[in-house]
């Protein structure tokens, strides 16, 4: 499983969160503090740098607050290649601006901008600190929904197993909201459903 070189130090993590905390809704500041408490948990558990895994974490939500049009401003700054799914949902959107954020403003390595990139919607193939980051997002403490502390619990005892429950929670929520998966997760779902199925989880 690929692992991130990339260390911060205390010094560098606590000027990062000082910087993106000013980013953010203050009623998000919490949910992003769980984040990159949970974030650190997870990369020690498996193997991953806890000072990668926390930097992801704390700019994971950098341009959430924006409104929709703001979200596009960004997208024809940093010139964001987005399907009209995307360009239509700013609650999907919000994952690749922040990438583009946390790389040119941040200067975050690519590693980190794509653990940001696809927190929202995983992928096929997720690297270690993807697969962190869309986990941390999704059981930080602040999170309280049906099927929580079950998710909690897989996602330290099988990574890929947890990822195939996570995104079949998150289709069956979009579903129950009357709308249409995002053609991503659907794919990360199947590929995690199959690992899971043929018992080749990592």
């Amino acid at each position: 499983m690929e692992t991130s070189e990339l260390t911060y130090s205390d010094l560098e993590l606590a000027s990062l969160r000082k910087k993106a905390w000013q980013m953010l809704d203050a009623r998000r500041i919490p949910h992003v503090a769980g984040c990159e408490e949970e974030a650190v948990c997870l990369a020690r558990r498996w193997g991953e740098s806890p000072s990668a895994a926390a930097a992801a974490a704390i700019l994971h939500d950098v341009t959430k607050r924006l409104s929709a049009k703001e979200q596009l401003a960004l997208v024809r700054q940093y010139a964001i290649p987005c399907d009209d799914a995307l360009l239509a949902s700013p609650k999907l959107l919000h994952a690749v601006t922040g990438a583009a954020v946390a790389e040119a403003e941040f200067g975050m390595p690519e590693a980190i901008c794509s653990a940001i990139r696809w927190h929202t919607t995983g992928k096929p193939e997720m690297t270690l600190l993807e697969k962190i980051i869309y986990l941390a997002d999704y059981i930080e403490p602040t999170r309280d929904f049906p099927g929580v502390e079950k998710l909690r619990k897989a996602a330290y005892e099988d990574l890929d197993s947890a990822l195939a429950l996570g995104l079949s929670m998150s289709l069956e929520e979009v579903r129950h909201g009357g709308a249409e998966p995002y053609i991503d997760t659907v794919l990360a779902n199947r590929y995690y459903q199959t690992i899971v199925r043929d018992g080749n989880n990592n």
